[in-house]
């Protein structure tokens, strides 16, 4: 059972150090409590398996190996090398999954795109894209043109994957479309394809024509790939990110590099935020973000705000309990009554986000059963997914 959000659980050492390790650079006082924090560390594999659980360990590994912790023995540093090259490989295949998929079907199709989160996310933001960790491909076309696409691609060798009975048949097709979504393929390669028509499946904040209209180009080598602006993709992974309780620590990173980017604009995201309903969203994202990077967790937790403290509450949960611990918040989630704000709510599972104005995170839901990953009696983390599954 969690504690009262008024009295946050404090999470053990090794969380604490992937809190302070997930961005792409640190600061001398977040290098000096990351080296305090790998002092206290009893279980370098331990460690190494929940980096890889949440979805930072090339980036773990990276600051790691700049800082040499004496604790960490040499044996522990070149497991963590071994399980950081296989990630980055993969990262790397998935990009030039992403890239086949322009040259062999969108462009020869012309079909109006965009890429998001993923691949193109880290090609755009990261110095080194095979340091983000990926599992699929997330693409956004009109709903018009995805039976097209869609037949070229099981005509190509893709297979389906949700629903497993698509065949490239133009009824098939056509009912397949008009009944979700999202329609999942899987690339010769093996790799998950989400085809969106819709980016907010649960409410209509976003008109797909006026983003694709909107896209931007980015060139990753010899291809041109279109995405999202900076700012409309910060609010977009605000509110992604906080429907999923901040799950993964990768997303911390995400943010840390936007932020870093020169087409970052903080006006420009509430502005952007403002248009779409989802301030509230925002302010507690940037409250969460900043919160886990300060050296002083527990002080800077204590100034938290109600809403961020509950955010916290549930990131803590769903980072220690995995996908039955979000799974069961979600469902645990009430549909409360909403502010008048002239604003859509974003449902979350069976209750709601919020529109401006309202905070989504009521801590009496935040009650949750025992989970795969969970804080033992020893304040130890124990594993919530099998070893090698480093995507998302």
């Amino acid at each position: 059972m969690l504690h009262d959000s008024a009295c946050p659980i404090s999470p053990p050492p090794a969380l604490r150090l992937l809190f302070l390790l997930a961005r792409l650079k640190l600061s001398k006082l977040q290098e000096h409590e990351a080296n305090a924090l790998c002092s206290r560390i009893e279980d370098w594999t331990e460690l190494t398996c929940l980096a890889q659980d949440t979805f930072v360990l090339p980036l773990v590994y990276h600051h790691l190996s700049r800082l040499s912790p004496p604790s960490l023995p040499q044996n522990q540093m070149a497991q963590l090398r071994s399980q950081c090259l296989m990630s980055v490989a993969q990262n790397l295949g998935i990009a030039a999954e992403q890239k086949r998929l322009v040259h062999e079907l969108l462009v020869p199709l012309d079909v109006p795109y965009l890429f998001f989160k993923g691949p193109a996310l880290a090609a755009r933001y990261y110095d080194d894209p095979g340091m983000r960790c990926c599992g699929d491909i997330d693409l956004l076309v009109p709903r018009s043109r995805m039976p097209d696409l869609l037949a070229a691609a099981l005509q190509s060798g893709y297979q389906p994957s949700d629903p497993p009975w698509l065949t490239s048949d133009r009824t098939a097709l056509d009912f397949a479309v008009g009944r979700q979504s999202v329609i999942n393929i899987l690339t010769p390669a093996g790799i998950e394809v989400e085809v969106h028509c819709q980016l907010d499946k649960q409410a209509a904040l976003y008109d797909t024509e006026a983003l694709l209209a909107a896209r931007e180009t980015l060139q990753a080598g010899d291809t041109t790939l279109h995405v999202m602006p900076t700012n409309e993709l910060f609010v977009y992974l605000c509110l992604h990110n906080t429907r999923h309780y901040w799950s993964h620590l990768h997303w911390l990173v995400d943010l840390d590099a936007l932020q870093r980017h020169p087409d970052f604009n903080l006006t420009a995201v509430y502005a952007c935020a403002r248009k779409r309903g989802l301030t509230s969203t925002v302010d507690a994202s940037l409250e969460l973000n900043s919160a886990l990077a300060n050296p002083d967790l527990d002080e800077a937790i204590d100034k938290l705000s109600r809403q961020g403290r509950e955010l916290y509450q549930a990131c803590l949960t769903t980072l220690q309990g995995g996908l039955e611990a979000e799974l069961t918040l979600r469902r645990k989630r009430p549909a409360p009554s909403l502010p008048s704000t002239g604003k859509l709510p974003v449902t979350i599972g069976s209750g709601v986000v919020y529109g401006d104005g309202y905070n989504p995170f009521d801590p009496a839901t935040l009650t949750m059963p025992a989970a795969p990953c969970h804080q033992a009696g020893n304040g130890s983390i124990t594993s919530r997914t099998p070893a090698g599954s480093c995507a998302a």
